[in-house]
């Protein structure tokens, strides 16, 4: 999952993704002769590294017709895909848990992503694969959430949001952020719940809790109601995810893909004017070649398009998570942050992203001990924090870092949250 991906067994890995999607889409569909040629000359396991990277394992596996293209690899996709299942069920066995401790507490909460989703755009709740559970809950029942949780074996990560939810930067977190983890120690190991009051930072283009709610899709997950994001929120969410992440994971573009199928021509125009559906749009459409999706961008891709295209590709090529090679930069920080300006037209989602990413809410929480800190520890840690980050910058200190190993990809998540 960290290293670079050659060029040549990311484009390999897109076209099989756009033969598989057609193929789901039109029926039976024969390999183009440029395909065979294009996956002869790409070694397997740079290809198997694309696939992973872009957790594409449950979508290929399936497929007789990628078996026949890709002989050698057929066995260790097949043991993949299994492990993705596996990790799938202990999800829907999560979901269903929270979802009925929920109902018992009488506390309205939807499911978001993961196992609804599955649902939603395959029918089947392991055909997306691994993933963590993501709640959207009201944000004035964030308190009372956090203790049911905490009630059922749950705690908050230290360093990453202020414990003390009602106090001034609490309450200042709260607005400026929109989410937060917490851990508990399952039988197969760590369970994560990514707990959301909003749908994202960048607020503007989404509905809030209360109108997702109201459109809401009750599904059934072996006899428990769970209650999800209506497939329009779901897809206005699905482009607004993966522009967040720069379009960085193939899987992300591909529910894009199926969640517009499912919509109507209509709504499809009607979203076009938000930049998060258009630019998205534009990505999803270059990689799955799904006609729905041009219409967003009326048949040819604004320079805003294009540049999101751009920006897709570099971070397609890159490790999960990644914002380039080499140390961090108030460049690189800039860049990033000003995407984020980029994919809302509201000032006060301005103002919010910007006072995010410079009071950051996991600077109020120290690390260590789990305990807040007040505006003077805040304005120390960041300090030396900023100190840290221009020292890793040194040319003497850089070959030092390179060598040291990634951490696992969650943990990385939530350091990224408050870093």
């Amino acid at each position: 999952m960290d290293t670079v991906l050659t060029p040549a067994a990311l484009e390999a890995t897109k076209a099989l993704v756009q033969l598989v999607l057609q193929r789901q889409r039109d029926g039976h569909l024969e390999v183009p002769v440029a395909l065979r040629h294009q996956l002869d000359a790409v070694p397997k396991e740079a290809l198997l590294a694309s696939i992973r990277r872009h957790r594409l394992e449950c979508l290929l596996h399936g497929d007789p017709l990628v078996a026949s293209l890709l002989p050698e690899l057929q066995t260790a996709l097949q043991v993949l895909a299994r492990q993705n299942a596996m990790a799938a069920m202990a999800l829907a066995s999560l979901t269903r848990e929270m979802a009925a401790l929920f109902e018992r507490a009488g506390i309205p909460m939807l499911v978001i992503k993961g196992i609804p989703l599955a649902l939603q755009t395959t029918g089947s709740l392991i055909a997306r694969g691994r993933g963590d559970l993501d709640l959207l809950v009201d944000n004035k029942r964030l308190p009372a959430v956090v203790a049911l949780l905490e009630s059922a074996g749950f705690s908050r990560c230290p360093g990453e949001f202020p414990s003390q939810l009602s106090s001034v930067w609490g309450r200042y977190s709260r607005w400026a952020g929109y989410e937060f983890s917490l851990t508990r120690q399952g039988p197969a190991g760590v369970q994560w719940i990514d707990l959301h009051w909003a749908l994202s930072n960048v607020r503007a283009p989404l509905p809030s809790f209360a109108l997702a709610w109201q459109f809401g899709e009750q599904l059934e997950l072996n006899g428990q109601s769970v209650r999800t994001l209506s497939r329009l929120h779901a897809f206005q969410h699905a482009c607004a995810h993966a522009a967040k992440d720069q379009w960085m994971c193939l899987r992300n573009l591909i529910d894009i893909d199926r969640l517009a199928n499912q919509l109507k021509g209509c709504d499809l125009k009607r979203l076009r004017h938000q930049p998060t559906v258009r630019w998205s749009g534009a990505v999803t459409q270059a990689v799955t070649a799904n006609e729905a999706l041009r219409q967003l961008n009326r048949g040819r891709p604004s320079a805003g398009s294009a540049r999101a295209m751009v920006l897709a590709a570099h971070a397609q090529a890159r490790p999960w998570r990644s914002q380039g090679p080499g140390p961090w930069t108030p460049r690189r920080w800039a860049a990033s942050v000003g995407l984020l300006l980029l994919l809302s037209r509201a000032p006060r989602d301005w103002l919010r992203t910007l006072l995010f990413f410079t009071l950051l809410p996991g600077a109020f929480s120290d690390p260590e001990t789990g305990e807040d800190r007040g505006f003077a520890g805040f304005l120390q840690a960041r300090i030396i924090r900023l100190s840290q980050r221009l020292n890793e910058r040194r040319p003497s200190n850089q070959a030092a870092n390179a060598s040291l190993p990634e951490a696992d990809s969650k943990p990385k998540e939530v350091v990224a949250r408050s870093s």
